[in-house]
């Protein structure tokens, strides 16, 4: 079984890697990348640096899948984007939501490695963060396919965005599951 771990600063290039091939077909990504891999390698370098110098979580199979996101109350940097991309983060900015919640920024498997499981794995590393922690978690799926798989783990969907003259994207949301009543709520006790 493919084991998962924190990636350190020297793995951040693997990171970028990975997801720039797990996301090079995805219909959102080439409308914001249209220029193609290289475009898209340096997107996930500067997003993966920021969310490990967030403190947020950056975490990865080696040479197989990786996963970025932020925990509650975390925030990247403001890094103000041209263009698609932009245009992208001004859609989705106005309609994230506002509760504390983990919010899934990337999850991605390579393609010889697709189909195997890790995805879901990836998923429920990350739920069972929120549910411990009793907040929400959030993602904006970029494929149908994908939201499907998010949805198998208690993510809701909550509506479909349209990018500009692009694709859908569609957000979901999931509460967290408690099996502690008597536990505050955000606390992560």
């Amino acid at each position: 079984m493919t084991a998962f771990r924190p990636a350190t600063a020297r793995d951040l290039p693997d990171v970028a890697a990975t997801l720039a091939e797990a996301f090079a077909a995805d219909p959102p990504t080439q409308w914001v990348f249209p220029d193609g891999t290289a475009a898209l390698t340096r997107f996930f370098s500067g997003v993966a640096g920021r969310v490990h110098a967030a403190g947020g979580i950056v975490e990865l199979s080696p040479g197989t899948a990786a996963m970025l996101a932020l925990p509650p109350h975390a925030q990247l940097p403001d890094d103000p984007a041209p263009g698609r991309e932009g245009e992208m983060r001004n859609r989705l900015d106005a309609h994230h939501p506002h509760a504390p919640h983990y919010y899934l920024l990337f999850y991605g498997v390579r393609s010889a490695h697709q189909e195997s499981g890790l995805g879901g794995r990836m998923l429920s590393r990350l739920t069972a963060l929120a549910d411990r922690d009793r907040v929400g978690a959030y993602a904006e799926a970029s494929t149908w396919r994908g939201a499907r798989l998010m949805l198998r783990h208690g993510f809701r969907h909550t509506r479909t965005l349209h990018l500009p003259d692009g694709p859908p994207m569609f957000p979901v949301w999931r509460n967290p599951i408690d099996d502690d009543p008597d536990r505050p709520r955000g606390t992560g006790s």
